[in-house]
Formats: C-alpha cells, sequence, structure tokens
C-alpha cells in the first residue's frame, strides 16, 4: 500500500511539474537573434502569457511541452521593431483618407479621390491630402531645379466622382485649397474653381466638423494592419491626446496589436494628462508614479526649439545657402515655447527636477547647441542623473559641438529613412561643408550616444516617412536613396552596421523609454514581441531588404 501511495504522489508531482513547464508556444528551428551580448543567436524560444521563459539552441534543446509550436524553418527572427517617434493619428488620417504627395496631374488627382471614396463611407470628408510634394524637390542627391510645376486642380476635375462626400484638399504648402461643390455648399462659398487661399482656406479648414470616434477608429485600425505588417510592436506615439481614448477603446474590445508609449505634443495636453494621473504632477512634491502598462505608457513631455528645415525653420548659425535676395540673412526662427528662452529654460528645470524625462526637437545646428547647453543647465542645477535626455532629429551638427556630446549618454532619437529622403535637397538648402554634420549616426555614436531609431511616421507635408524599418535599416546601413546613389553612400563615413542599426530599432528605442526592461531583447522574462523576416537581412545585400 505504501508503494502504491508513493508512486501515486509522484505521478501527481510529475504531472504538476509538466502542467508548470507547460508553454503557450514554441517557437523552434529559427535563426533568431536576440540582441542580447550574452547570447547573441538562439535556434528557440518558448513563450507563456505573452513573456519569454527560456532560450537556446541545438546543444539546448527544449525540454517541456507546448500547447503550440511554430517551425521557423531557419527564418531570421528578431525582437519586435521599436519605432521611438511617429504620429498616429496622421499616419491613419493618411492612410485611410487621402494622400496627394506624389500626385502633380489630373489623372492621377482624380483616381486618388474615386479611390478615397470607395474607402470612407458617405458623408465623411476628405481632407488634407498635400498635392505636389515629391514635384516641389528635385530627385536628385544635390538639390537642383525645385520650382513647382503649374498643376492646379478644378472642382470640375472631381465634382462628379464625388456627389457623396465633401472635399476640401491642399497642396502641399497648406496655401492653395481644392474644395467640391458639397464643401462649398456646406461652407457657404461660392467659387467657380473650388481653389480657395489666403485667409478664405484658413477659415474653411477651421469649419470642417470634427471626425466621428467611429472613424477615428478605423483610421487607427488601418495604421495598426501597416504596424503589423511591418513588425513594428511598440510605437512611441505623439499624437493629440484624444488618441488615447482610441487606444483604450481598440484594447477593451481586444483589437490593439502594437503597443503605445504616448507622449504629449503640447504642453496643454500634459496638464491634461496630469489631471487624469497618466502622468507625473511636476507641481506634487511628492511625484506620484505615473500610471500605465504593458500596452499603454506614457512617456515623456516634448517640446521643441525650432522648426524644420523644409520649411526652413530650422535654426542655423549661418543663412540658409539657398536664400533669396531679399531674405539672404535668414537663418531658421524659434519654435513657440522657445521664443521666451529664459520661461522655456525655466520650464524645462522644474520639469527635469519632478525627474520628469524630456525630449527636445531639434534640427538646425544652432538648436542642437542650445539644446546641449540646457542639458549643462540641468546638470549644473538638479546634478547629474539617469535622465536619458532626448535628443530629437539631431539633423545637423556643427562640427565643433560633437565633443560636447561626450560621456552624457544622450538619447539621439534619429529617424534614419531622412538621409535617404532628405540628401535630394539638403545640399542645395545648407551647403556641402554643413551636411558633414547631417544625420552624423557613426559620430554621435562615438560620442556616447545611444542611438534609438524611429520612422516620423507618417511624415511632413513635404514627403512621407514610411513606418517600415527595413526602410530605415537600409538607410542606415547604406546612406543611399533607393534607388542606390550615390554609389558609395552619402557621406559614408557616417554608416553604421547592420547589428547596430537593428539594436537602434528596438533596445535603442526601448532604453529611450525606460522600458528596456520589458522590450528590446529576445531572452527570459523580456515581453514576447517577435517579429519573423522572410529574408535574411545577414546574408542578402541591402537592396533586397526593400523588398523583404
Amino acid at each position: 500500500m505504501k508503494k502504491i501511495f508513493s508512486f501515486l504522489l509522484l505521478l501527481v508531482i510529475v504531472l504538476s511539474c509538466s502542467k508548470k513547464d507547460e508553454v503557450d508556444l514554441l517557437l523552434i528551428n529559427g535563426k533568431i537573434w536576440t540582441g542580447d551580448t550574452d547570447s547573441p543567436w538562439v535556434s528557440w524560444v518558448s513563450i507563456k502569457e505573452g513573456k519569454i521563459v527560456e532560450t537556446g539552441n541545438d546543444q539546448n534543446k527544449f525540454k517541456g511541452s507546448s500547447k503550440n509550436t511554430i517551425d521557423l524553418k531557419g527564418r531570421l527572427t528578431l525582437p519586435g521593431f521599436n519605432d521611438s517617434h511617429v504620429h498616429f493619428a496622421s499616419a491613419g488620417h493618411l492612410l485611410l483618407n487621402i494622400n496627394l504627395l506624389d500626385v502633380n496631374s489630373q489623372e492621377s488627382f482624380i483616381q486618388q479621390v474615386k479611390e478615397t471614396t470607395k474607402r470612407l463611407p458617405p458623408g465623411s470628408w476628405i481632407s488634407r491630402g498635400d498635392w505636389g510634394a515629391y514635384e516641389a524637390w528635385a530627385m536628385g542627391s544635390s538639390g537642383g531645379d525645385t520650382q513647382l510645376r503649374k498643376f492646379q486642380p478644378h472642382r470640375a476635375m472631381i465634382d462628379s466622382v464625388t456627389t457623396q462626400h465633401p472635399v476640401l484638399v491642399t497642396r502641399f504648402d497648406r496655401k492653395v485649397g481644392l474644395a467640391n461643390k458639397l464643401a462649398l455648399d456646406f461652407l457657404e462659398i461660392e467659387s467657380e474653381t473650388g481653389i480657395l487661399e489666403g485667409s478664405q482656406l484658413e477659415d474653411a479648414l477651421k469649419k470642417i466638423p470634427e471626425k466621428s470616434f467611429e472613424q477615428r477608429v478605423a483610421e487607427t485600425k488601418r495604421g495598426l494592419e501597416e504596424c503589423r505588417m511591418w513588425g513594428v510592436t511598440t510605437v512611441q506615439d505623439m499624437s493629440p491626446l484624444d488618441q488615447v481614448d482610441v487606444y483604450e477603446y481598440l484594447r477593451k474590445n481586444g483589437e490593439l496589436t502594437c503597443r503605445i508609449n504616448f507622449s504629449p505634443s503640447r504642453l496643454s495636453d500634459y496638464q491634461m494628462m496630469i489631471e487624469k494621473s497618466w502622468v507625473i504632477n511636476w507641481t506634487d512634491s511628492e511625484n506620484p508614479t505615473p500610471s500605465g502598462d504593458e500596452w499603454i505608457s506614457f512617456g515623456t513631455l516634448k517640446t521643441h526649439i525650432d522648426g524644420i528645415m523644409g520649411a526652413r525653420s530650422a535654426r542655423f548659425y549661418e543663412p540658409y545657402s539657398d536664400n533669396d535676395m531679399e531674405n539672404r540673412m535668414w537663418r531658421g526662427s524659434w519654435r513657440e515655447f522657445s521664443q521666451d528662452m529664459p520661461s522655456f529654460r525655466n520650464m524645462i528645470q522644474k520639469a527635469d527636477s519632478a525627474n520628469i524625462q524630456l525630449r527636445i526637437h531639434a534640427i538646425g545646428d544652432e538648436a542642437n547647441a542650445i539644446f546641449l547647453d540646457i542639458l549643462t543647465m540641468m546638470d549644473e542645477r538638479n546634478g547629474k542623473k539617469d535622465r536619458r535626455f532626448r535628443l530629437v532629429h539631431a539633423q545637423v551638427i556643427h562640427p565643433n559641438d560633437f565633443e560636447k556630446f561626450d560621456n552624457r549618454s544622450i538619447i539621439a532619437e534619429v529617424q534614419p529613412y531622412h538621409v535617404t529622403d532628405d540628401m535630394r535637397w539638403m545640399e542645395e538648402r545648407i551647403g556641402f561643408e554643413r551636411c558633414k554634420g547631417a544625420y552624423a549616426f557613426k559620430t554621435l555614436q562615438d560620442h556616447g550616444c545611444i542611438l534609438s531609431f524611429g520612422s516620423d511616421w507618417p511624415g511632413t507635408n513635404a514627403s512621407y516617412y514610411p513606418i517600415n524599418p527595413l526602410m530605415g535599416l537600409y538607410a542606415a546601413v547604406t546612406r543611399q536613396t533607393i534607388q542606390g546613389e550615390p554609389e558609395q553612400g552619402w557621406f559614408p563615413e557616417q554608416r553604421i552596421g547592420l547589428e547596430e542599426s537593428l539594436k537602434a530599432y528596438t533596445w535603442g528605442s526601448a532604453y529611450g523609454a525606460f522600458e528596456e526592461g520589458e522590450k528590446g531583447l529576445l531572452k527570459k522574462g523580456m515581453l514576447a514581441d517577435v517579429v519573423v523576416l522572410d529574408t535574411d537581412l545577414f546574408t542578402t545585400v541591402p537592396q533586397e531588404w526593400l523588398s523583404t
């Protein structure tokens, strides 16, 4: 009887252990890059309750049981991509509404409008679009002819195909708009051509009704589709604050398929987030812990020093190289918050003293120098600490300023695809010498910066920046256009390697958000955010990555 009892007890213990050791999913036979320096390559990963239980290789085989097993068949497998810089609401609008960036002819204009009417329910407004953007700039690597072609749409082109959709679309510079009959009737404007300009256009844009919540949900779901397509498992979003309501709705309904790290892009939004107890109230000396979880977390306070180079509002030490005589001394401007620099610095210092992480947009060389001065001020007033100060874009650095990055562990929140897109006109705009400090990823890395890669999706009113991280990897490794020019790369000394680029798109972005304890690596205890590619990036030429 004792033997039977002992056997039954042993059986219960074995079954209990077996149940405990069972995982939800086992990935096998993969070429798995973990990003973990202690074990960079493995062939299998076990997953339970959304987290990695164990990893191993053929010499250390998985010994438990699994509810589900997927044979990767040797495919390259990576940590999920973490895009450190997106504007999700704008991207959803561009994907579901209308994208006219590459449109500069009557035929393509009509076609895009017709296709948009099929995507949107009757009564929905078709808006923005930004026609003619790509034709506004040269497609070579050194500027060239940047004169606008003379395409001007007319309401007669689209009235017959938009009988159920009001239309008010804009040219890329947002100085000219086109309205169809339904929109003109709604706006109570008489116009034979439908062309609106100046204050009339500004007033009309303000009168477009707010989107319904249902349309915002539809746009976000379309954006999430794009993320899934390209293996992006986390986005760090700077949309308007009401976008969080959409994310919460989708999560409640089991439809949020990408993790969100949300940061306000306006001070007023940050104050509202304080009121919702989403972020620290920096007037409260107790500094309560911010809320958030592994699906929706709340990040930095973002602000700006200058504007953008496309609009000549990025701030430089010297004038733009392509200024006309009337504006020959123009060298950029300050953004709203930084126009009063003493107040701007005081706000930054106060937020930093409350341990709020900061990310600051700086494009021109003078703006980036001011960023460095602000960090020095914070060190002096609040002491050195692990603040992970995020420099957003770091687009052009003066050669004399690189050494100021040394030993400061600045997070360089950069967007490598900008290199591929901007090289076609940047030399014309700021000259060859200043371009030596443009998108200087290698030099920034050599001076101690942590690279955090993102896309700036969907871009500006001058260009579309895809969320596809493979295009970002291509740009960082080659510094070429998608046509493969120039042959050796644009300022090739700033190229970085594939593993360095992957690290920047995974661990680097997680580290920049203080989330490296759960994202960015495939190792025990981390979130099981995994992407499987159909192309081995390590054995193929970069040009092939563009079709991966």
